[in-house]
């Protein structure tokens, strides 16, 4: 009798896993900044009034309004007087028309007949001028610059392994557990 055993290969594996780490370091940033500006200059608003036509016309002129006023009314008196001499000259000329010439000019002299009227002062409005008063607005923008610089992740690895061997080899052992041997197959 035969025996015959076996024995099937064994292969055997060892994994090593990969390891692996990742880790991302932050950006470098950089900001500069210059902040916006608002540059506002103005100049106090003046205001002039001039009254001084009104107050003439109330009687308190000043210098100059005065002697044109003055130098306005001799005139006027002097050609009113100069009229008035010729025409009493004319009538004392004219003793051909009768009458006594010098006492009717004695008394048209001693006579004054005053002009009264109610009127009212100031007729001119005064004159308001604005001088100034002027607003420079300009603007400074200013600026934000950023810059960025992304680094790249540091990657750590250990490779892992893959190891097949042979655990145990493939045997056939064929074995006779008889005494005789017969040799006729």
């Amino acid at each position: 009798m035969l025996r015959i055993t076996k024995n099937d290969a064994l292969i055997g594996i060892n994994i090593t896993p990969l390891k692996m780490n990742i880790s991302q370091p932050k950006a470098d940033f950089e900001m500069r900044q210059k902040p916006a500006r608002v540059i506002i200059k103005s100049e106090p608003l003046q205001i002039k009034i001039d009254q001084s036509q009104a107050f003439n016309e109330a009687g308190l002129k000043d210098n100059a309004a005065f002697s044109e006023d003055m130098v306005a009314r001799s005139k006027q008196a002097a050609a009113e007087g100069l009229s008035r001499i010729v025409s009493e000259g004319n009538s004392m000329a004219a003793i051909e028309s009768g009458g006594n010439a010098i006492a009717e000019i004695a008394a048209a002299n001693s006579i004054q007949i005053f002009d009264w009227n109610i009127d009212f002062i100031p007729k001119s409005k005064p004159v308001i001028d604005f001088i100034g008063g002027n607003i420079d607005i300009s603007v400074d923008e200013g600026y934000v610059d950023i810059k960025t610089k992304p680094n790249k992740p540091i990657i750590d690895v250990e490779v892992g392994s893959v190891d097949i061997f042979l655990r145990q080899k493939p045997d056939i052992k064929v074995e006779y557990l008889g005494k005789e041997v017969d040799e006729i197959v």
